[in-house]
């Protein structure tokens, strides 16, 4: 058994995925301070999403990879990914997904049993995003709404809840994810359309600028409405504009019809991530 190729099916060098995925977490985390008569031990919380997080995140590439094999080895980008280039076979695959998934179970049962039986569900959008980009051209959507789920997650276990501004802030998270997966996804624009694999590239490729920049407003918008609704301090209101302009600033300096622009671009999205982390916590 060679580890480095397991390792590399579940993304563990490229931890940025990682940190999108916990980054909803701690945003739920840190909200949940903001309500009365609750004092929960953040950090014992902090460490088992963010374990659960790594775990979760691993099993839904090999996930990832197993379901869209044949796709991949047609894509310049993912060609050599280890299921897709055999180095890794599927049943292989499988029982390394099995063996992430029962620590990421292990974690998940620390919860109390509203928070159970939300991430149990959540394990059904792992499982079927993949499958979204044969079906429609808004993949994104669903990776939004599974990638997350830590929002809904960390509330429901600290304050055994969902709030109001709890939902504007999934909505508002999964209009971010949108918004840098489709930037991600102009890396393999090419390739999508000569597979036929579906996604929002397609359908923002003649205006990409001016449509990620709306979204970024109307996300804007749901931030702010949290904030209202919460009656944070100024301090977050001006983070929040720092975060908004930051982004802004992104997606105008962008090459969309750069790989690499593309990808360092998706990259610094953990840093509107920071930002809006600290304006949760300011708030």
């Amino acid at each position: 058994m060679n580890f480095k190729n397991y390792l590399k099916l579940a993304r563990l060098d490229k931890p940025a995925g990682i940190l999108l995925l916990f980054l909803p977490c701690l945003f739920g985390t840190l909200l949940s301070l903001k309500y009365p008569n609750n004092n929960p031990n953040i950090i014992y919380y902090l460490i088992l999403f963010f374990f659960g997080s790594a775990l979760m995140r691993s099993a839904g590439c090999v996930i990832n990879d197993i379901l869209d094999s044949k796709f991949d080895s047609n894509v310049a980008r993912t060609k050599n990914r280890k299921i897709a280039n055999k180095e890794v076979s599927k049943k292989s695959a499988i029982v390394f997904t099995l063996a992430l998934l029962i620590p990421s179970l292990v974690i998940l049962l620390q919860f109390n049993s509203k928070t159970v039986v939300v991430g149990l569900l959540s394990f059904i959008l792992v499982l079927i995003y993949p499958l979204m980009k044969r079906l429609t051209y808004f993949p994104q959507i669903f990776l939004g709404l599974t990638f997350n789920i830590g929002a809904i997650i960390a509330p429901i276990a600290i304050l055994n809840m969902v709030s109001a501004e709890i939902i504007f802030l999934y909505l508002a998270l999964i209009i971010w994810t949108i918004i840098y997966d489709t930037i991600y996804a102009f890396q393999d624009i090419e390739d999508d359309i000569k597979i036929g694999v579906k996604s929002t590239t397609l359908i923002f490729k003649d205006n990409p600028e001016t449509i990620l920049k709306s979204l970024n407003f109307v996300m804007f918008l749901l931030l702010m409405l949290l904030g209202y609704s919460l009656s944070l301090k100024w301090e977050y209101y001006l983070a929040i504009l720092v975060a908004d302009l930051y982004l802004n600033k992104l997606i105008i300096k962008c090459d969309y019809k750069n790989p690499q622009s593309c990808l360092s671009t998706f990259k610094k999205n953990i840093y509107f991530g920071m930002i809006l982390a600290l304006a949760i916590l300011l708030g």
